[in-house]
């Protein structure tokens, strides 16, 4: 009795080690094939949002979610297929688990998420591809294309190159049952889809949130500093004027870099709106990592100072993330008014529409935002001007 108890914790232990060297094994690409093909089993365009293409071919969150009941059945029978469902026996399941656990930490699946996110400008992108998949869809979606299989209709040539079969740029094709054959076996035929829209002009859609947001942080100017900041190569007679400007575009371009702010000297003669308690008040805020969740004192910042937030900066309420500033008027309003327009936009009028609805909302709520700020700056230079002649 007891060799076989032990004859089963050995089997049991057994499958559980295997569940664990298989999914350690598997590779990334196995995940994105995968997905592919759960793609074109959805009828859908195999090249989708950035957060679609990186959550669903990530094994932890693909497996999580099967785990959980919240997959998607046509993706699941696409990794099953490909030998990457999750198994049946509980043993084995269990092996499973605990290896793509292990392989999350060797193939950095999980801080690839967070490299996806780490830049305003990049989350910005994020919330915009998801707002094109919710809003309007049918960017990323693939049509069948009539009368074209293997069974007697004709190939056309501009779907399909005759010699080598390989299948144009935007086509795919794959096999679906189309009866049985006389032996009682099923009949497939190849099925052509050819997407809608080119991912290039997709991915144009991304253009009027990166201006919002690179507008607000600063990275717009190639000869300098936005106003009261140092340039990323400094005149030596003007701080905030650049001596390279090649370097300078590509700096902010490449690295997403920015001056920082100019000493208070110099500072104050550029915004007369900002008091040397404000200013130095700023400067601590942004070299204020201590978490603080008390919005009573005007204040947030969370772990490690990755977000931040301030009712008093000197660009009015402003978010800092990594230590980018977004101001809520200048920044985060036009850039949420981008991302709607361009998704309205592309709803009603594809890839053009968007863009162009994305254009027209960004420029009137950037000039909107100038104008609530440049008010808050004139309230604020003639409060420190009257505070000054009373002192």
């Amino acid at each position: 009795m007891n060799e076989d108890r032990i004859q089963n914790i050995l089997a049991t232990l057994g499958r559980v080690k295997k569940g664990a060297v298989d999914a350690f094994g598997e590779g990334k690409e196995d995940h994105r094939a995968a997905l592919k093909r759960g793609f074109e089993n959805q009828g859908i365009e195999t090249d989708s949002t950035m957060i679609d293409q990186m959550m669903g071919s990530n094994a932890t969150v693909t497996r999580t979610r099967e785990l959980l009941g919240m997959a998607n059945p046509e993706q699941v029978a696409a990794r099953k297929s490909m030998g990457l469902g999750l198994s049946d026996d509980k043993a084995t399941r269990i092996g499973q688990v605990l290896g793509t656990l292990g392989s999350d930490v060797v193939q950095d699946r999980g801080r690839s998420i967070w490299w996806l996110l780490n830049a305003p400008q990049a989350t910005a992108q994020v919330l915009n591809d998801v707002a094109l998949k919710k809003h309007a869809p049918d960017l990323f979606k693939t049509d069948v294309v009539p009368g074209v299989n293997s069974h007697g209709a004709a190939v056309t040539t501009d779907l399909v190159d005759r010699e080598s079969g390989i299948t144009r740029k935007g086509v795919t094709q794959r096999k679906v049952q189309d009866g049985k054959l006389p032996s009682g076996e099923p009949k497939f035929r190849n099925e052509y889809r050819k997407r809608r829209y080119e991912p290039g002009l997709v991915d144009a859609l991304a253009i009027p949130a990166g201006i919002a947001v690179n507008s607000s942080i600063g990275l717009l100017n190639p000869f300098g500093g936005q106003e009261g900041y140092k340039a990323v190569f400094e005149d030596e007679n003007d701080a905030s004027k650049t001596s390279n400007v090649l370097g300078e575009v590509a700096a902010k371009y490449i690295l997403g870099k920015t001056g920082n702010l100019l000493p208070w000297d110099e500072f104050k003669q550029v915004r007369p709106d900002v008091s040397k308690g404000e200013y130095m008040a700023y400067k601590a805020f942004k070299f204020d990592n201590d978490f603080d969740a008390n919005p009573m004192d005007g204040d947030l910042v969370g772990p490690a100072g990755v977000i931040k937030y301030t009712d008093e900066g000197i660009h009015g309420p402003e978010v800092q993330f990594l230590g980018r500033s977004l101001p809520i008027a200048t920044g985060i309003m036009p850039t949420a008014a981008a991302i709607a327009g361009t998704a309205y936009g592309a709803r009603r009028g594809g890839p053009k529409g968007g863009l162009v609805g994305g254009l027209l909302s960004t420029g009137a709520a950037m000039l909107t935002g100038n104008v609530i700020e440049g008010e808050r700056r004139r309230r604020n230079a003639e409060e420190n001007e009257t505070d000054t002649m009373y002192q």
